[in-house]
């Protein structure tokens, strides 16, 4: 199921706007002519400041390296995504290209909304009120079974990256944030074997990472994440020879 690759020619006014979410180097801003879509755009400077404070050997990359935009964009482009069986949208967001801002190119996604049109609660601030109740538990499952079945290649997937859809009463994962490969070699993204392990080291990492959430917390996650053993992919989704 391929994305949505078009471009938009105007220049959408965001500098008045008041952005509904903001991360460590995106803005994210509800989409003024689409209301169920956003616009992602760069904080002024932020790719520049990650190049100088980069490790030496990365400083001599492109400043458009270190633009999230552009890398979200390119992990559009995954194979699981653009030639796969198995359709996507239902737990990533969509991506639909990009639009001119008068804050910098932006890069369009699904805006994923509430039952009352505000954005969707994420993973994080729902565990931390509910914790690992059914609804979230079975959604979870859910999630999973899709990256196992659709091998969409994702980095550690962070509970603020992923919001809970409404569908009735039943919820449902949605990764916003965090698609794509962190590694230096992308073998993942052309052969199943090491896709398949890349996915379920991510899926294995996921649950270590909720189980932290909900628990006490005494140990910081960073000293608790040393503890974490990729236990190998399961018989049950093994390639068969």
């Amino acid at each position: 199921m391929p994305t949505y690759q078009e471009e938009s020619a105007s220049v959408i006014e965001l500098d008045a706007a008041t952005p509904f979410a903001s991360g460590d180097n995106r803005l994210c801003f509800r989409h003024p002519h689409h209301p169920d879509r956003c616009i992602k755009v760069l904080k002024e400077g932020r790719a520049r400041s990650l190049q100088a404070s980069s490790p030496l050997y990365k400083r001599g990359m492109r400043e458009a390296y270190f633009d999230d935009n552009r890398r979200e964009y390119r992990a559009y482009q995954q194979p699981a995504i653009v030639q796969g069986s198995v359709p996507y949208d239902c737990h990533i967001a969509r991506c639909f290209g990009w639009v001119k801002t008068t804050r910098g190119d932006g890069l369009v996604t699904d805006f994923v909304a509430n039952s009352e049109g505000l954005p969707a609660q994420t993973l994080e601030a729902y565990v931390g009120l509910h914790g690992l109740d059914e609804p979230v538990r079975k959604a979870v499952t859910e999630f999973c079974k899709f990256l196992r079945e659709s091998l969409v290649l994702t980095k550690n997937l962070m509970p603020h990256n992923l919001v809970l859809a409404e569908d009735g009463s039943n919820l449902r994962l949605v990764l916003i944030d965090g698609l794509g490969l962190s590694t230096v070699l992308p073998l993942a993204k052309h052969i199943d074997y090491f896709a398949r392990r890349h996915v379920e080291k991510r899926i294995q990492w996921f649950n270590f990472r909720l189980e932290w959430e909900v628990g006490d917390r005494s140990v910081s996650w960073r000293d608790t994440e040393k503890r974490f053993r990729f236990q190998g992919v399961p018989s049950t989704y093994r390639l068969e020879e």
